[in-house]
This record gives C-alpha cells, structure tokens and sequence, in this order.
C-alpha cells in the first residue's frame, strides 16, 4: 500500500500529520483506505493521484481528507504538481485548487475556484491554480476565502500556468496560521505564486476538513499530484512540525531512487 502517517506527534503540545504518496495502488483505485475520500474523475494512475487527464472534456474531481488534529493553530501543506496539455486542440483548462473549510467527504468543489460555489460550505479557504486562457483576467494564482458564506478575493497574480503542448512540474506550497494568515508559494509554473502573510478572516475550526478541486470542460489537461503531505503546527513549538515534514521528505525521497 502507499506510505501513510496519519499520527499524533509530541512536542511542547501535539500535532498531526497526513502524508500520502500513492504508491502501491492499482491503476484505477479510488479507496486507499486512509480515510481519505475520491469523487469524481478522481483516481490513481501511475502511483499519483490523478484529477483531470487530457483529451476526456468535461467532468469535476476531488480528494478530500478528514480534519489533520491541531489545523486550528496552524498547518504547511505540500504536494508535488503536473499539469500536461496535448498539442493542437484548446488551450489548457480549467485549473485547480487546495482547500482548508467546512466541506464534507463528498464535496466536488468548484477547483480552480475553491468551494465558492459548494453547497453548505460557509467557511473555507482556498489556494487556486487557474490555467483556462493565456492572459485571462481570471488566470493566475491566488489565496481566497469564504466567510459566512460570502466569497472574497485575498490576493492574486495574473497570468499563464502553461501554454498549448506543454507540461508544467514542481511543488506547491500552502500554509496558515491564525497569527500569520495564510502564504503559499509554486515553483516550476510559467506564473508562479508567491504570497506570504496575508490575513485571512475565514472561521477555523478543528472538523475542517482538507481538500483538493479540479475541473476540466471543453477543454481539458492531465493534472497530477503526488506525494502529498499536511502538518499541524504543535501550540508553542514547531518540532513536531520539523518532524513531521523530514519524515515525509524521506519517504518521497525513497520513492523517488528507488
């Protein structure tokens, strides 16, 4: 089965961790077993966790996974991102997004728009990938949130995530804190975030849960992510954080040589 830690870590007080990198499932899978849940299009595919795949117009996904114990005083969230697009049809689309809120198991999303339009979700924070339309006013990277069911936009930059017939790779990077707020930071897009503290006024609670949204329609791309991995901040100490994150990047590390 693939690597899981799904634990309480001691520190001056403890944190959780969830770490995921997908290996050891059939082509195919939609359960692995963790608590986790898939919807949608939505499964594994080459020991990744596929969203969208290219050339198949049309449809919506998500991974969702059960609140990680300490997220109210804070978490680091990273995965490693691939967004293929074939040559000769439409442009990339539609985007993606990561999601901190009061969405269920279930929940779709509304991927590179968060949980905007998600039924019953009123407090939600979301980091979003938007890849339809080179130089869209819409595309480009930005932190947003729901608060009491109302959307706003936090912060944003403008531009293409990746041409027609290309393929983008590398990791992003998401946290909050109630101090600090929120920052999160891509490499290896054409438009890369690279927000740090910005308030947020969102409701955080220990039952919200984690969640990943995708889309594609007309027009569509492969979206992978892989080695995923969510650390709450232990109250008055970050060892358990530091602990929790090396031990993640030693398990991706052992995937990747062997």
């Amino acid at each position: 089965m693939g690597a899981f830690i799904m634990a309480a870590l001691s520190s001056t007080a403890t944190a959780g961790t969830y770490f995921q990198n997908f290996d050891g499932f059939a082509d195919g899978t939609t359960n692995l077993g963790d608590g986790s849940q898939m919807n949608g299009t939505a499964s594994v595919q080459g020991g990744q966790l596929e969203l969208t795949r290219d050339g198949v117009a049309g449809g919506f996904a998500s991974f969702i996974i059960p609140g990680v114990w300490g997220s109210t005083t804070g978490w680091t969230a990273t995965f490693d991102l691939t967004i293929t697009d074939g040559a000769g049809a439409n442009p990339p689309a539609d985007g993606l997004s990561f999601n901190y809120g009061n969405f269920g198991l279930g929940e779709l999303g509304s991927a590179e728009e968060g949980m905007a339009g998600a039924g019953g979700v009123t407090e939600n924070l979301s980091f979003e990938i938007d890849t339809w339309m080179n130089f869209d006013a819409e595309q480009g990277v930005n932190i947003a949130e729901k608060v009491d069911g109302a959307n706003g936009e936090l912060a944003g930059t403008n531009g293409p995530i990746l041409d027609d017939g290309t393929t983008v790779s590398g990791v992003a990077t998401m946290s909050w804190d109630p101090i600090n707020g929120a920052s999160f930071s891509t490499t290896g897009l054409q438009t890369n975030a690279n927000f740090a503290n910005v308030p947020t006024s969102f409701t955080e609670s220990e039952s919200l849960f984690f969640g990943l949204s995708a889309r594609v329609g007309g027009a569509n791309q492969t979206t992978l992510v892989d080695n995923l991995r969510i650390q709450t901040v232990p109250e008055g100490g970050q060892s358990a954080l530091m602990l929790g994150l090396a031990l993640s990047t030693l398990l991706a590390l052992r995937k990747r040589v062997s």
